[in-house]
């Protein structure tokens, strides 16, 4: 089957977003398919999905709205909106101060604040955690969910530092203004701290920093991997470094003919399987829009 063929044979959001990134073609997916789905498992007594707003992985709210916003679900659409109220009214409290001792996790604001500011929303509560992420990027550029429960770490982890640059990219895109100027400066240091690793290694010897940082998952969910941080800066448009160049190699390496398998699923609940097929929608258009960007004619040379 040709490339394309594949790409659009599949459901609608795959078919929408290959035609959005891969194709430049105006495609309305009109939240069908896999958005629908999700839409019908949300409990409207609770607001919730999954019973829960953090937990159980991974049929919470939380971690469906992650997966409602990548298939680019209508951002106003009432029921997504219900779900982010709900995920702002738990998982948001006393300024950042989940108990009495500790604060919320960084990981956690870095997604909510993507979650937010995709579904353009407006509440106070959204410049307290710009404040709580300004102030505790670490001085490699990064951050680290540990910060503040007495390990006293030195340098930031990958898996904060990925959620946290989405966040505040997503929320530069759509137009919010509050610090927005420390905003734009934290992003690239961000991003330094990610590519003075090579995106995925140890400093000290050249080493994956963990196995799984070489896979590919799809959903991501919480964790970090070399294809996640590639889409993220290709969908930023940043400019190609050469330190990247070891992680575009191990997608290409992946790739069989330009298809990209599922990868490694990450272990928990799901609402219901995503993809049955040997290689994987999602994940060839993940990787073909990291080609599309920084390799063009090797993009080109798969599309053809």
């Amino acid at each position: 089957m040709h490339m394309k063929d594949f790409l659009i044979s599949g459901d609608i959001v795959t078919t929408y977003l290959a035609e959005k990134y891969l194709f430049n073609h105006i495609f309305n997916h009109q939240d069908k398919g896999y958005i629908e789905k999700y839409l019908t498992l949300f409990d409207s007594k609770t607001c919730r999905w999954g019973n829960g707003v953090y937990g159980p992985k991974w049929i919470s709210t939380h971690y469906t709205i992650a997966e409602l916003k990548y298939m680019e679900i209508s951002y106003n659409h009432p029921t997504f909106q219900l779900g982010l109220k709900t995920l702002l009214d738990y998982e948001w409290v006393n300024k950042g101060m989940y108990n009495k001792t500790r604060h919320q996790d960084m990981c956690i604001v870095g997604m909510l604040l993507s979650f937010l500011s995709y579904g353009r929303v407006v509440d106070p509560k959204i410049n307290e955690m710009v404040d709580y992420i300004l102030s505790h990027q670490f001085s490699d550029g990064g951050w680290n969910c540990s910060w503040d429960s007495g390990k006293n770490p030195k340098i930031s982890s990958v898996h904060t530092t990925i959620s946290v640059l989405e966040g505040l990219s997503e929320y530069q895109k759509n137009g919010f203004t509050y610090r927005i100027n420390e905003v734009k400066e934290a992003i690239p240091k961000g991003i330094e701290a990610l590519l003075s690793r090579d995106l995925y290694k140890q400093k000290s010897n050249g080493l994956p920093i963990h196995h799984s940082m070489i896979d590919i998952h799809y959903p991501q969910r919480w964790k970090y991997d070399i294809l996640r941080v590639l889409e993220y800066l290709s969908m930023i448009e940043y400019p190609y470094d050469s330190r990247m160049e070891d992680g575009i190699k191990i997608i290409e390496n992946k790739m069989k003919n330009g298809y990209m398998p599922k990868g490694t699923q990450i272990s928990g609940l799901i609402h219901f399987q995503l993809e049955t097929t040997r290689f994987s929608r999602f994940n060839t258009i993940r990787a073909l829009k990291v080609l599309k960007f920084y390799k063009p004619n090797l993009y080109k040379e798969i599309m053809m």
